[in-house]
């Protein structure tokens, strides 16, 4: 059977990456990933890096918080409660690195998804305002007392 007869008729046609990629396997995905990286606007990559980064201090500043005052500081619900289950540091590596990858996915749907931009300025200011600046003030407040 041929490879025309194998395709779905409500399907577009297979895209150059896509072939490489059922002929060549690895290298044809990695080309794929860098031609998805070309397409994605800078500007969206500049706003994912703020809030990856944003990710990284504000598991930092938790996790200093954590060692000092305890799980119970932790105003996350569910963050919390998986504290309790496997510590404060697994919780917040696995966490944190859940919220990088989305970040990451995110950051490839950026030509699809309108509202991307907006939402990672929203997020980014939420995570400024609502973690980082408290753990900051927590954490200096303590450490000039």
């Amino acid at each position: 059977m041929g490879h025309a007869a194998l395709q779905r008729r409500d399907t577009p046609p297979a895209t150059p990456a896509r072939a490489l990629t059922v002929i060549n396997g690895g290298k044809a995905a990695h080309a794929a990933l860098v031609e998805a990286h070309r397409s994605i606007p800078s500007e969206i990559l500049v706003l994912g890096a703020i809030l990856a980064l944003l990710q990284v201090l504000d598991g930092v500043l938790t996790g200093i918080g954590m060692y000092h005052y305890g799980t119970s500081m932790e105003g996350n619900l569910l963050l919390r409660a998986l504290m309790g289950v496997i510590g404060y540091l697994p919780a917040l590596v696995v966490v944190k690195t859940a919220s990088i990858g989305l970040i990451g996915v995110l950051c490839l749907q950026a030509t699809k998804v309108q509202w991307l931009k907006p939402a990672f300025i929203g997020v980014i200011a939420l995570y400024t305002v609502m973690a980082v600046v408290p753990w900051t003030y927590i954490l200096l407040m303590d450490l000039f007392a």
